[in-house]
């Protein structure tokens, strides 16, 4: 754990992850009824670790997501429907465009309207979840075999907090994971001691990472227990060092993701002193 250092732009209240099934549902469930039960779940999460938790904006994000979810279908319906039973509210609004990353873009959304209106609550959910059960989600040469789950994450967002505390880019797919390598390396010269949080890949990509930038200060890889999480690796691995004995309240870490079209995303994170967790097999 590494102490504060300045006034955190975010600050991590719950971490949570909730492990799914593969298939998610039974073969001979509908669409509809796989949406109904995907939201039903996602609600009951967020009612679970948010029910009293004051949410100004509650927002989820994800790669795997069915586009069916996200548009103005009998499937998206059925899915925000169980979403408002379990939690009595449904998301503000839902994005896939950044895939893994998608939680750093929430991240910068919700500090600038912090900076508007002042501080605010975010209920972020990050929901990686195949209803269609294609066999490209499960295993790729691109990423290797996956991991399927909810995570919900609670976070509070200061106006006032450190301006370079999260760093947004892109890159060319052939270049991406060396350009956020360099840029992991940029980022956490500053922060000498601080543990960093990664994507969870096979072995010889990791290796391309580390090439990049001093890794010293890396959690362990857990991709051979979760699989490639997609935006929840990092956020599984802050849970995988809590059950392992890390405390990590009251501190902060760098919690990187990267995307397949070529975004990256890493943050300095700050974590409550009544720091809550949870980590969930399915």
């Amino acid at each position: 754990m590494t102490e504060p250092r300045t006034q955190p732009a975010f600050q991590v209240a719950v971490i949570a992850y909730r492990q799914t099934e593969t298939p998610f549902v039974a073969a001979g469930a509908s669409l509809a009824e796989a949406a109904a039960e995907l939201g039903r779940r996602a609600g009951a999460e967020a009612a679970r670790h948010a029910a009293d938790g004051g949410v100004d904006d509650y927002v989820l994000t994800s790669t795997v997501l069915s586009p069916f979810l996200t548009d103005d279908t009998v499937e998206a319906e059925a899915f925000r429907h169980g979403m408002r039973k379990g939690f009595g509210r449904e998301p503000d609004w839902i994005t896939n465009a950044y895939e893994c990353t998608g939680w750093g873009y929430i991240l910068r959304h919700a500090l600038r309207k912090a900076r508007l209106s002042g501080p605010r609550r975010l209920l972020l959910q990050i929901v990686d979840v195949d209803i269609h059960n294609f066999a490209f989600w499960r295993l790729t040469s691109r990423w290797g075999h996956s991991g399927f789950g909810i995570a919900t994450l609670l976070l509070d967002i200061f106006p006032d907090g450190d301006d370079e505390a999260l760093l947004l880019g892109t890159a060319p797919q052939t270049h991406a994971l060396t350009m956020m390598g360099r840029a992991l390396r940029q980022f956490t010269e500053p922060r000498p001691g601080m543990a960093v949080a990664l994507p969870f890949f096979p072995e010889a990509t990791r290796r391309a990472l580390f090439k990049s930038f001093d890794a010293a200060a890396a959690h362990p890889d857990r991709y051979s227990r979760f699989g490639h999480a997609f935006g929840s690796d990092p956020w599984l691995s802050m849970l995988a060092e809590i059950e392992a004995g890390a405390d990590y309240a009251g501190g902060r870490c760098v919690l990187a993701s990267l995307a397949l079209n070529g975004y990256f995303a890493i943050a300095e994170l700050a974590f409550a002193p009544d720091l809550r967790h949870a980590l969930e097999a399915a």
